[in-house]
């Protein structure tokens, strides 16, 4: 059963510095609210956060061994020498993929290629399986994106034979494992850069930001050779960004915000087809999130994540439309998938409902899909979770936590168990044989009761109450200007009293309040909990819903109180 979340008004901000942001920014009392409590108060934090500006990107050569990094890559640029790109099977992997492959490609080096290890044959980043398939691409340099900071002996085996390598990541190190030569990353331990949390993609982005400017003083680019434009690159780093639930705060913002504008401005051909195939207008963060991650995430979890890389470059449309058909039915399977291992994971469950965490293992679970199912089970049980399968003699798969458990720490107090761990806070991935799995379960759940406080529930902050006849376009739009939301930037959330006249049902399983011809409330997948408990008060987003050129207001329902 889902725990009841504890409903928190968080709008109680000072009237007088309200009122001075009302006067300032003309804005209303609620979006002034909402800015103060995210912590901009002053006019500079205001405007930096509502007009974000690419000028305020950090320098790259502020992230540790940038310049080793850019001058390795220039030399094998200038000389033609053989470079591989090592990605990741996630979205931010394979945007950070298709982001390096197509900058290069632009400086003229054709001696290039990538690899993405599939998730089954390979394992995550660079394992020995992948390091095995590298060698025989005979690289003179490989590039590690969005992986590789865990390597070590990888590293120092492609050394061995030869092969200079750049690994960028944005993981968390483990300092017992960390590669030697040169390593982009913001969460290297001795790395001094300002902001930790940005995206692989968006460590890769630095890179070429960085290449680029060498580059051009180098006098590399000529009139047949042209300097790329980078602001075009800034969908993939926003794409990047979001998917893989970095906070929409500091550069992450600047890169989203402008990654949005260029996909709804100028999109490339893949973003164009997607909007295509998913009936989409304005391409927001929500759209990246929720509708094109997914077809590109599915094919890392079922397949082989090389046909999102090639999607997201192609310039002819036919195959596009032909891959994007395929990335979706992919999708579609992968939902499919989900749905059966979510009933033999909840049954699984119930056996440890009474521990602190949830360690389930099972020969159906597929590993592409055991994060997912994690995911779900944490908003069901709002307990740890690790999802494992059971496959040729070894357990491995994916976790999510709650915010009072940093999982890859938990992890990591269980590591001399393990064959391998890696992720954040939130989320991370582990390997283990069998023999250790007992073991395993009593000291993570050991560590669970010591970090985890006795009684916790889950919580709901909301950004002040609605009143229905009070809802009018231009605070919809006042909203708006906060955007992109996402990960430490949620949409602003309010509650408001269930509207008294009956709801209506889409397909029978979504509910529908028609409040009149502008406003209606969303509930999706609500009808049959509202038709045995009719909720009293709704907690509500609130965005435009634009369907052959006519505007509303729509309200979708987060959560309900009976």
């Amino acid at each position: 059963m889902v725990p009841q979340k504890q409903w928190f008004d968080s709008s109680t901000g000072d009237p007088e510095q309200v009122k001075r942001l009302c006067l300032e920014w003309k804005t209303n009392p609620q979006v002034a609210e909402i800015l103060l409590r995210r912590g901009y108060k002053t006019r500079e934090e205001i405007k930096s956060f509502l007009m974000p500006n690419l000028s305020n990107l950090r320098d790259p050569y502020e992230l540790r061994q940038m310049r080793e990094a850019v001058n390795l890559l220039q030399d094998a640029i200038v000389n033609n020498r053989r470079i591989v790109i090592l990605g990741d099977y996630d979205v931010d992997g394979i945007t950070a993929t298709a982001l390096m492959l197509e900058f290069l490609q632009k400086c003229g080096n054709l001696n290039l290629d990538f690899f993405i290890p599939n998730r089954i044959k390979h394992g995550y980043g660079l394992t020995e399986a992948s390091t095995d398939i590298l060698l025989e691409m005979n690289p003179e340099l490989v590039i590690t994106v969005d992986n590789g900071i865990t390597a070590a002996r990888e590293v120092k085996r492609l050394n061995d034979e030869g092969i200079k390598t750049i690994v960028t990541d944005h993981h968390l190190a483990d300092v017992s494992l960390l590669p030697s030569g040169i390593v982009v990353n913001p969460n290297h331990p001795e790395c001094n850069y300002p902001f930790k949390k940005i995206s692989g993609c968006g460590v890769a982005l630095k890179l070429i930001m960085a290449l680029r400017k060498s580059l051009r003083n180098s006098g590399w680019w000529t009139a047949e050779r042209t300097e790329p434009n980078l602001r075009d690159s800034l969908d993939l780093a926003a794409l990047g960004t979001v998917a893989d639930v970095m906070p929409l705060v500091d550069e992450n913002r600047i890169l989203t915000h402008h990654g949005l504008l260029v996909m709804n401005e100028k999109p490339r051909l893949a973003i164009q087809v997607l909007q295509q195939l998913k009936k989409v207008n304005t391409i927001t963060s929500r759209t990246l999130g929720f509708q094109f991650a997914p077809l590109l995430n599915a094919a890392g979890r079922l397949e082989d994540a090389d046909m999102a890389v090639k999607f997201l470059l192609s310039n002819d449309l036919q195959e596009a439309e032909t891959m994007a058909k395929k990335l979706d039915a992919t999708n579609f399977e992968r939902r499919e998938k989900e749905g059966e291992m979510l009933e033999t994971a909840l049954a699984l469950a119930e056996t440890q409902k009474h521990f602190p965490a949830l360690i389930l293992t099972s020969p159906e679970f597929h590993e592409g899909i055991n994060g997912i199912v994690a995911t779900r089970l944490v908003e069901r049980f709002y307990k740890p979770v690790l999802v494992l399968s059971e496959r040729e003699e070894k357990l491995k798969g994916s976790g999510r936590s709650i915010p009072e458990l940093h999982l890859k720490d938990a992890l990591s107090g269980c590591s001399d168990l393990l064959e391998r761990f890696g992720g954040h806070a939130a989320a991370a991935g582990c390997s283990l044989i069998p023999e250790n799995l007992d073991a395993f379960r009593k000291r993570f759940f050991a560590f669970c009761r010591e970090h985890i406080p006795e009684s916790i529930e889950p919580s709901l902050k909301l950004d002040g109450s609605l009143e229905f006849p009070k809802l009018t376009d231009l605070f919809v739009e006042q909203l708006d200007r906060l955007q992109p939301f996402g990960e430490g930037n949620p949409e602003p959330l309010f509650s408001m009293e269930t509207p008294e006249l009956p709801f209506s049902l889409i397909k029978d399983k979504h509910v529908k309040w028609q409040l009149n011809g502008n406003v209606e409330i969303i509930g999706w997948n609500r009808a049959e909990m509202y038709a045995e408990n009719p909720p009293s008060k709704l907690a509500v987003n609130l965005a435009f819903n634009e369907f052959r050129g006519r505007r509303k207001i729509q309200l979708t329902i987060q959560d309900s109180r009976v």
